[in-house]
């Protein structure tokens, strides 16, 4: 590790103590990381940075051994670390107004060359916030661009999940050290992340969960990202924290319109009433994004498995929204009960598949 890389990652150890913008502010005062290393405890104290518990922690933390037994810990670890020096740390990051002085990874982080969206929500979400998060997720990460997220339940694991499925990347930002798992349920789904992209965060190994690091957390998340959106949130859910942060960093913010009546989408209904644009579909980001995508043409069955006539009429009359049986056999002009058969014999095809409500969609 080059030599200010080393002071770069000793002010981060110190983060969880004195906080992101008091170490940004030693930063532009001294010039660099081993000049803040270097001052005085009368410097320290005449800079009007810290309170005189903050120069305490500070100076009772200046070792540089503490810091090469923290290198050799991460290496084990296999935890990386990039300060905002670097040439690998993130521009969208680096450009926010408060970044953070380094961050650790475990995993591959994703280049600056690939687009980014964060897909947050609330923790107690409804099954329609879960399906609209892996609705966006997967065809997202299908078309190359990373999906970001915080790993909490609900609404952010199902936007990790989604963006694996769809065999893309994706970012996990913590509120603790990355090589704490939280909540910890969630192991599993971190281990998958950490093999499709990585998990993040601004706090040393051994740091752990605390209320006031996730709204610090927040804006990284948002910070990565290129555009956020709310795929479910309450009127006073803890995602809204979030969006302050993204407007504030100039992010484009975008959200999934909800059923009026529920309290669980009530914050994203306001969200869209007071100018965020509105998402229906993945073809929404694209366009926020200044995203093009070609048209595709209709699918046909696999070559391998050929259709009767009758067969090709009823396939070709499902497509990817459902259809209930009533209004296909109209739309075929066939007899129902031939269209049943038809409908049977193209679901043991894998062609069709059959839904709740006598529906019939694409497979």
């Amino acid at each position: 590790m080059a030599n200010n890389e080393l002071y770069m990652l000793w002010l981060s150890s110190l983060v969880a103590q004195l906080g992101s913008r008091k170490l940004n502010e030693l930063l532009a005062y001294a010039g660099d990381a081993r000049a803040v290393f270097n001052l005085s405890a009368a410097e320290l104290r005449e800079t009007r940075i810290l309170t005189p518990h903050g120069v305490s922690v500070l100076l009772r933390n200046r070792r540089m051994q503490a810091i090469e037994d923290m290198l050799e810990r991460m290496e084990k670890l296999h935890i990386k670390y990039i300060s905002r020096e670097h040439d690998d740390f993130p521009l969208l990051l680096a450009a926010i107004c408060d970044p953070p002085v380094g961050i650790f990874i475990v995993g591959e982080l994703p280049g600056d060359d690939l687009h980014k969206v964060s897909i947050i929500g609330s923790r107690r979400c409804s099954e329609y916030g879960l399906m609209a998060a892996r609705a966006l997720a997967k065809p997202l990460a299908q078309r190359g661009i990373v999906v970001v997220s915080g790993m909490a339940r609900g609404v952010d694991s199902m936007a990790h999940k989604g963006a694996m499925e769809g065999g893309g990347q994706t970012i996990a930002v913590l509120g603790c050290g990355v090589d704490i798992c939280y909540p910890n349920e969630a192991r599993p789904l971190r281990d998958k992340i950490i093999q499709n992209g990585c998990v993040v965060s601004e706090y040393p190994p051994g740091t752990g969960p605390q209320k006031g690091h996730f709204p610090a957390r927040n804006r990284i998340i948002s910070g990565l990202s290129h555009a956020v959106i709310v795929a479910e949130a309450g009127r006073k859910s803890g995602t809204l924290i979030t969006v302050d942060t993204a407007q504030d960093q100039g992010r484009e913010v975008l959200a999934v319109p909800g059923n009026i009546s529920s309290k669980l989408s009530e914050g994203t209904n306001r969200l869209i009433r007071d100018g965020a644009f509105p998402v229906i579909d993945y073809t929404d980001v694209l366009f926020a994004l200044g995203l093009t995508e070609e048209a595709e043409p209709d699918e046909a069955p696999p070559p391998s498995i050929r259709l009767a006539p009758d067969e090709k009429q009823v396939y070709d009359t499902v497509d990817k929204n459902a259809v209930h049986f009533d209004t296909l056999a109209a739309r075929c002009g066939l007899d129902a009960n031939q269209v049943h058969l038809i409908c049977m014999t193209l679901e043991m095809k894998g062609l069709l598949k059959k839904l709740p409500g006598n529906r019939y969609i694409r497979n």
